[in-house]
């Protein structure tokens, strides 16, 4: 039997183990039938309502923003509305 030379050593150990590791997982996913949060033991840490309220109350601080910025340079403010029309008018010009 011949020894292990150093290149085939690192070619396991480079390949051989995390091929290993996904091996050990997928078998694990394989037998555990109970779902993957709760075998990851994951909960969402905010509900969808609260991630809502969140991203409405992120849009009208931008939109307060953009408006701060116009009336500095006297532009007129904007709605929601002319901001999201005018962003759908620049995205049909692509599809």
């Amino acid at each position: 039997m011949t020894a292990m030379t150093p290149e085939l050593y690192f070619l396991l150990m480079a390949l051989g183990v995390p091929v290993g590791i996904v091996a050990i997982a997928l078998i694990g996913a394989h037998f555990h039938h109970n779902g993957t949060e709760q075998l990851l033991d994951w909960a969402p840490t905010r509900s969808p309502r609260k991630e809502a309220e969140l991203y409405a109350g992120d849009t009208q601080q931008m939109l307060q923003a953009i408006n701060r910025y116009r009336r500095l340079r006297g532009a007129p403010d904007r709605s929601l509305d002319e901001i999201t029309e005018h962003s759908w008018a620049n995205l049909s010009q692509y599809l």
